[in-house]
C-alpha cells in the first residue's frame, strides 16, 4: 500500500460527503450515508495498518537507540538529551498510540544522528564509526521493512503470449 492509512481514509470519507452525499435525494439515503460515515471515522481510530511492519520499525530504532544510548554512557559521555530510551507499547494497541510511538522513536534517532554528526568533543573516531554504522544499519532495515508495503509489480499478464482461439479451457 503506497498509501498511509489516514491518507486512504481520508480520501474515501471525503468523496463520500463530497460526492456521493449531495447526489442523495432521500433522507433515508442521507442518514445511510452519516452512519457509514461514522463507522469509518470509528475504524480509522482503531485500525492498524500493517501493524506488523509498523512495529519491527519501531524495535529497530528502539534497538538501535537503547544500544547506542549503553554503548555512549560506557565510555563516559553523556547521552544526548532527548534520546533515552523508552519501552515500545504493548500489543493490541491502536494505530494512532502505534503511529505516535514510532513518531517518537524517529524524533529521538534524529536527534542521536545529530549528535553523532556534531562530533561531539571526546569522541574516540573509531566509535563514531560504529555508531555510523549502527545508525546505517537502523536506517537500511527500515527501509527494508517500509519496501515490504509496496506492491511489487507483475508485468507478467501483460506481456505474456496470449492463447489462440479454441485453445483447452476457451469458452467460445
Amino acid at each position: 500500500m503506497n498509501q498511509s492509512l489516514d491518507a486512504l481514509m481520508g480520501s474515501i470519507q471525503r468523496a463520500l460527503r463530497e460526492e456521493i452525499l449531495p447526489e442523495l435525494a432521500s433522507d433515508h439515503a442521507r442518514s445511510q450515508l452519516a452512519g457509514v460515515l461514522d463507522v469509518l471515522a470509528k475504524v480509522e481510530r482503531m485500525v492498524v495498518w500493517s501493524p506488523d511492519v509498523v512495529r519491527e520499525q519501531l524495535d529497530l530504532l528502539e534497538a538501535c537507540l537503547s544500544q547506542a544510548a549503553t554503548r555512549i554512557a560506557g565510555i563516559g559521555l553523556t547521552v544526548p538529551a532527548g534520546v533515552a530510551w523508552v519501552t515500545a507499547p504493548a500489543s493490541p494497541i491502536t494505530q494512532a498510540a502505534l503511529s505516535a510511538a514510532l513518531e517518537d522513536a524517529e524524533r529521538r534517532f534524529a536527534l542521536l544522528v545529530d549528535w553523532v554528526f556534531s562530533s561531539p568533543a571526546g569522541l574516540p573516531p573509531d566509535f563514531a564509526e560504529e555508531l555510523h554504522e549502527a545508525l546505517r544499519t537502523a536506517l537500511r532495515n527500515t527501509l527494508k521493512a517500509q519496501r515490504r508495503l509496496v506492491p511489487s509489480a507483475d508485468f507478467s499478464s501483460m506481456t505474456a503470449p496470449r492463447a489462440a482461439a479454441g485453445a483447452q479451457g476457451d469458452c467460445t
